[in-house]
C-alpha cells in the first residue's frame, strides 16, 4: 500500500545548503539566493536577517525556503519576507517534486509562517499549479534566449539600429571596476530621481550599492554607458543559472538623445546569450506604461510574477492598535 506524502521535518538551512541548491536549482534568481539576503541584512543592520527552512519530505526529498525575517512590536512580531525588496522568492529544490509536494509547501507556509511577503517566482511552473488566495496580481517582462543572439538582433532591428546609433555617437559599454564608478553611477541614479520626482517605484540611499559592491559578489555586474568617459547610463544586473536579471538602471536626460540606455540593453543581452544563459529579465514595471513599452521593444514578453502579502490577527491586531496610537499622538 503506498503512503501518503508527508512533511517529516522543518529545521534551518545551512548556508553551504543555501548556496548549493541555489547554484543547481534550474528556476533559481539571484533574488533567491544567501548573497541577496546578506546584503538587505547588512544594509538594514541587522533588522532584517537570513532565515532560511529546509523542509524534509517522507519520500527523501528536500526543499529549500530561503526566506529572511525580521521582527517588529518589541519582537512580539516575526515577519517573513520570501526575498527581499518584493524580488522573486519562493522554494528551491533540485529533487524534481511533484504538485503533492507543492501543495503540502503551501500549507505548511500558510498555517506555520503566517506573516509573509512573497513575490512568486514566474520561472517556477509549479507553484502556479497549487491554488494560492490573495494573489495580486503583477507581471515581469523577460527575453527568452533561443536561437542566438544573431537571430534575435535581426527580429528586433529597431533595437539595434538603436544601439549603432549610440555606437557611433561615442557610447562605450563597461562594467564597473571601482567603487569611485559606483558612487558615479549613484551621482547619475540621484539625477534620475529628480527627475521621477513621486513617479519613482522606490529610492534607496547609496548605503545600499555599496553594500552591494562590498560584496565582491561574481554574480552581480553593474554595467555602464561612457560618453567621453563621463557615466551617463547604468544597469546593475544579477546572474543566477539560467537567469540573468535587470534590478536597478538610471540615465542622465541630456544624453537621451544618443541612445545609452538602448547600447546597454544590446550589450547585455548579447553577453547573456554569449555566457548561455536562458532569460534576459527586465524585472517588473511598477506599472509605468513607457517602462513597459521599453522592454517590449526588446522582445520581451509578460510572465505572471504575482504577489502575496498573509498576516496574522494577532499582527492585524497590533497594526491596528499602533495606528490608532499614533493618531492620538499627533
Amino acid at each position: 500500500m503506498k503512503m501518503s506524502l508527508s512533511i517529516t521535518n522543518v529545521r534551518q538551512a545551512g548556508s553551504i545548503e543555501w548556496d548549493t541548491i541555489l547554484k543547481e536549482c534550474d528556476y533559481a534568481t539571484f533574488f533567491q539566493s544567501r548573497e541577496w539576503a546578506e546584503i538587505w541584512s547588512i544594509y538594514t543592520n541587522r533588522c532584517m536577517q537570513p532565515d532560511p527552512k529546509m523542509v524534509l519530505f517522507s519520500d527523501g526529498k528536500k526543499v529549500l525556503l530561503p526566506f529572511s525575517s525580521q521582527k517588529s512590536f518589541k519582537g512580539l512580531i516575526k515577519k517573513y519576507i520570501s526575498s527581499p525588496a518584493g524580488t522573486f522568492g519562493g522554494w528551491l529544490s533540485t529533487d524534481n517534486i511533484k504538485i503533492e509536494h507543492a501543495v503540502l509547501l503551501v500549507k505548511y507556509i500558510k498555517k506555520r509562517i503566517g506573516n509573509l511577503q512573497w513575490r512568486l517566482n514566474p520561472y517556477d511552473e509549479l507553484v502556479f499549479k497549487v491554488q494560492i488566495k490573495n494573489l495580486k496580481n503583477d507581471e515581469t517582462h523577460a527575453i527568452k534566449l533561443i536561437n542566438g543572439f544573431d537571430e534575435w538582433a535581426k527580429g528586433h532591428s529597431s533595437a539595434a539600429r538603436k544601439a549603432r546609433k549610440a555606437c557611433k555617437a561615442g557610447v562605450e559599454i563597461k562594467g564597473a571596476s571601482s567603487q569611485e564608478e559606483w558612487r558615479e553611477y549613484y551621482e547619475v541614479y540621484e539625477e534620475s530621481l529628480k527627475r521621477w520626482g513621486d513617479k519613482a517605484s522606490s529610492s534607496y540611499p547609496f548605503e545600499l550599492f555599496n553594500t552591494i559592491y562590498n560584496s565582491r559578489s561574481p554574480n552581480i555586474q553593474l554595467w555602464l554607458a561612457f560618453h567621453d568617459n563621463k557615466i551617463v547610463a547604468g544597469a546593475l544586473c544579477f546572474y543566477a543559472k539560467k537567469h540573468v536579471v535587470y534590478w536597478h538602471g538610471a540615465a542622465l536626460s541630456q544624453y537621451f538623445n544618443i541612445r545609452p540606455v538602448n547600447l546597454l540593453m544590446y550589450e547585455i543581452i548579447k553577453n547573456a546569450f554569449e555566457k548561455n544563459y536562458e532569460w534576459y529579465d527586465f524585472n517588473p514595471s511598477g506599472k509605468h506604461q513607457g517602462v513597459k513599452a521599453f522592454k517590449i521593444s526588446f522582445g520581451a514578453e509578460a510572465l505572471d510574477s504575482p504577489e502575496v502579502y498573509t498576516e496574522t490577527n494577532c499582527t492585524k491586531l497590533f497594526t491596528k492598535v499602533a495606528r490608532v496610537i499614533q493618531r492620538v499622538e499627533l
